[in-house]
């Protein structure tokens, strides 16, 4: 039976598999092992730290890094974590595997740092990479980026290592080079990275190199900067605007030192962006200019801000009248998530829904939101004037009762995804309301850490649900044998 078919249906047979049988199809025989390997494009491996044999190791007897890729010839998409071998010497063995050529995503996360000088010399057997992630890099320099002609996508997880370099690499470590410094100074003739998408990590002010990143990023439509202190080479990088005409998407996640200064920039540079996150940084100030500058334009805004956020930020929202819903220049606003936001009352969410700009909202969350708990009645009035809503989001509102969760669910009519995670007060009567005025068409569902709901109105829930609900996120001892034959009839995906 094993010879029956042929070697490509059975590749073909082995990609349509999902990812947790490869195990059970490998130990079939070893012609099913090698097509299985053959056939795979995705791959991690976790390097598990303190082997006995060195995973760098070329021998053909131990389970070195070179062996491992050879089994696996037309990879895609690697990740390779490991907390003990030198970065320098994993990336130049991977970029010396056959699949490097095939390579299009690569996440490389190494505990100790890894160099500019690997990553040119690997630059050659890589330059098929559309996405790299790197753990962290040292020094800070990117030039080697010129040499990745296809890379859409990076990501420098940490610039600082999670480990401190060994004197032998410090030793092999050339001086930071100037990268802020151009050979000439006419920006029209600097080569352009071809980067749409940028994730930059606990970068300083007296970091060097960035400049020379900035100028060259000016296609850049996605830009996340975490736990950043500044933008590099100073205390104010004069270039670091250049990236922000064409950014689509702008996220600030902890970056206090920085975020009143890039918010002011996004306001005067960002015409095209549509999303805005920012958590944990940002005055009340900074926040107000920029929402009368962009506020119109944004189709998505996700705040944490526990003592940043006030009414007033609501209001200028509300109040922008450029038009109507629909019609070019008008609001465009379609996802409100606000996060541990203590000092937005419902005056502010009020006035907010009830305005054309809150008409056009499709996505709420007000997640750990005091203002949830002390005025009954809120969600109601925001649900009826919100009629667009199709996702809400309420988790950790452990007081939240099923009265108001009813309530505003009886306005929701286009409502398909509903998550409560958290709210510890909700018993099966939240469940209940929302199978009355949701179960036709709600898709996901998210009841975990939800301890007055128990078994049998989750097996309810399951049992009276449409076919359109295709996620349930509740824990496993909650499911009991009958609300799993449920699940298992209707194809609901459990997590």
């Amino acid at each position: 039976m094993d010879m029956v078919l042929c070697d490509e249906l059975v590749q073909e047979i082995l990609r349509r598999l999902p990812p947790s049988s490869a195990p059970s199809v490998s130990l079939v025989s070893k012609r099913w092992l090698c097509l299985l390997r053959s056939s795979t494009t995705s791959l991690s491996l976790r390097i598990p730290p303190h082997q006995t044999t060195p995973i760098i190791s070329t021998s053909d007897n131990s389970p070195s890094l070179p062996s491992i890729l050879s089994h696996y010839p037309f990879l895609t998409d690697l990740t390779v974590v490991d907390e003990d071998n030198p970065a320098d010497d994993l990336l130049l063995l991977i970029a010396a595997a056959a699949c490097s050529s095939r390579l299009a995503h690569l996440r490389f996360l190494p505990a100790s740092p890894l160099s500019p000088t690997a990553l040119l010399s690997s630059s050659a057997a890589l330059a098929g990479l559309t996405t790299l992630q790197i753990a962290s890099l040292l020094p800070l320099s990117f030039r080697w980026l010129s040499f990745l002609p296809s890379l859409k996508s990076f990501s420098l997880v940490r610039s600082r290592p999670k480990r401190p370099p060994s004197f032998r690499q410090e030793a092999q470590q050339p001086p930071p080079a100037a990268d802020d410094e151009d050979d000439d100074g006419d920006r029209s003739a600097l080569m352009l990275l071809p980067l749409e998408s940028l994730s930059l990590s606990g970068i300083c002010a007296s970091d060097r190199g960035l400049s020379w990143l900035w100028r060259r990023c000016a296609g850049l439509r996605w830009l996340q900067l975490r736990a950043c202190e500044g933008t590099g080479d100073g205390p104010s990088s004069p270039v670091f605007p250049l990236c922000l005409p064409g950014l689509l998407v702008l996220e600030l996640r902890t970056c206090r030192a920085i975020a009143d200064r890039v918010l002011l920039h996004a306001a005067d540079h960002c015409r095209a962006l549509t999303s805005l996150l920012l958590y944990d940084g940002g005055s009340r100030d900074a926040l107000h200019h920029f929402i009368r500058r962009r506020g119109a334009a944004l189709r998505t805004l996700d705040l944490r801000l526990p003592l940043d956020l006030h009414n007033d930020h609501l209001f200028a929202i509300a109040a922008d009248d450029r038009g109507d819903i629909g019609k070019p220049g008008g609001h465009r606003l379609a996802a409100l998530r606000l996060h541990s936001c203590c000092l937005v009352t419902g005056d502010g969410l009020r006035s907010l829904a009830r305005s054309p700009a809150g008409a056009a909202i499709e996505e709420l969350a007000l997640v750990n939101c005091d203002v949830v708990e002390k005025e009954p009645g809120l969600l109601t009035c925001l649900s009826q004037s919100m009629q667009r809503l199709r996702r809400v989001d309420l988790s950790h509102n452990e007081g939240l009762a099923d009265k108001e969760v009813g309530s505003m669910l009886a306005s929701c009519r286009n409502l398909v995804e509903m998550r409560v995670r958290g709210c510890r007060a909700l018993t099966g009567a939240a469940l209940s309301s929302l199978l009355k005025h949701c179960g036709k068409q709600v898709e996901v569902v998210d009841i975990t850490w939800c301890p007055g709901i128990v078994s049998d109105a989750v097996e309810m829930l399951v049992m009276n649900a449409s076919c359109r609900l295709r996620q349930l996120m509740v824990e496993e001892s909650k499911v009991n044998e009958a609300a799993a034959v449920w699940l298992s009839q209707k194809g609901i995906k459990i997590g």
